[in-house]
């Protein structure tokens, strides 16, 4: 990672806590802003340890994110929709064996020239 990118993170950090202090009016917010700040420039090892357990935090928090959205999605839009699927409509992959020999459909059609116009 290049200094101008660490630097970009840390500034990101001390202007989201300095937003954090207008919306919640909590002193420690613009406490922990200036001291992230000031060390970050002081002591350049400090300000690459903070961006380092940023990147990790997000890191966590994308994985753990990324599992309660797509099990929120399945869960509320996917497993209704199936599940509705399933009570209104009789067999409709053909997946219960049925009482023919076979499950080979007969299409009695003959393909011709415009068929394979425009497949698809």
């Amino acid at each position: 990672m290049s200094e101008s990118d660490k630097v970009k993170a840390q500034l990101v950090i001390v202007t989201g806590l300095v937003v954090l202090y207008f919306i919640f009016k909590s002193e420690y917010f613009l406490i922990a802003a200036a001291v992230i700040g000031v060390l970050s420039i002081a002591i350049p090892v400090f300000g690459d340890l903070i961006v380092k357990l940023w990147y990790k935090l997000a890191e966590v928090l994308g994985a753990i994110n990324g599992k309660i959205l797509l099990s929120a999605v399945f869960f509320i839009v996917l497993f209704p929709v199936a599940a509705i699927a399933r009570l209104t409509k009789k067999n409709p992959l053909h997946l219960k064996k049925e009482d023919t020999d076979t499950v080979f459909t007969e299409r009695n059609h003959k393909y011709s020239a415009k068929d394979l116009e425009q497949v698809w």
